[in-house]
């Protein structure tokens, strides 16, 4: 039996970034260690995906993404440096309106634990099979309220490996400008 998509059904759309961090640390920014001053970034140290959208527009895997989504979507934001989060790590923890239409409600912070989760295996020569543990995965989610064309300001925290190589300390806050288009 097929599968059928009702357009009007409102979906889940899901953008991961991923953050060269070498590129930000090394880029000649300014550093911010206040979360309500984050310092603008070129758009060439960011790479944007998104799934579920409606359409991409264009940008696809760059810092320029810009998609279709309807009112009553749902949009999530993730993200994550190069490394995984293991050395250098990134939380998206903002997204805020620029101008043009406000389409957003507001952006909160969701936290979803899975105790199931996979990793491999270090006790065998392919990692396989996976071991399971608990592990927490988080998302920056909104419903889109209505139609227009919104450009807003992605808000990350990027935070380097400490000498000790255990702790994780904040580098500093920064930004750029995607846009969404509502139908």
């Amino acid at each position: 039996m097929s599968e059928i998509t009702l357009a009007a059904s409102s979906q889940a759309i899901n953008v991961f970034v991923v953050i060269d961090t070498e590129k930000i640390k090394n880029g000649g920014y300014p550093v911010s260690k206040d979360k309500t001053k984050p310092v603008g970034i070129r758009h060439d140290s960011q790479y944007m995906l998104v799934t579920g959208a409606r359409q991409v527009i264009s940008g696809q895997g760059t810092a320029d993404l810009n998609f279709r989504a309807n009112a009553g979507d749902t949009v999530s934001f993730t993200g994550t440096s190069f490394y995984d989060n293991a050395d250098d790590a990134v939380i998206v923890y903002g997204i805020q309106y620029w101008k043009g239409d406000q389409v957003f409600n507001r952006f909160v912070p969701n936290l979803v634990t899975r105790t199931g989760a996979v990793e491999p295996n270090t006790e065998t020569d392919d990692g396989l099979p996976a071991k399971k543990t608990k592990f927490n995965f988080s998302s920056f989610d909104s419903k889109v309220r209505s139609s227009g064309t919104e450009d807003f300001y992605v808000l990350i925290a990027l935070y380097t490996l400490a000498p000790n190589g255990q702790d994780q300390e904040l580098h500093g806050y920064y930004y750029w400008d995607p846009t969404i288009t509502v139908s």
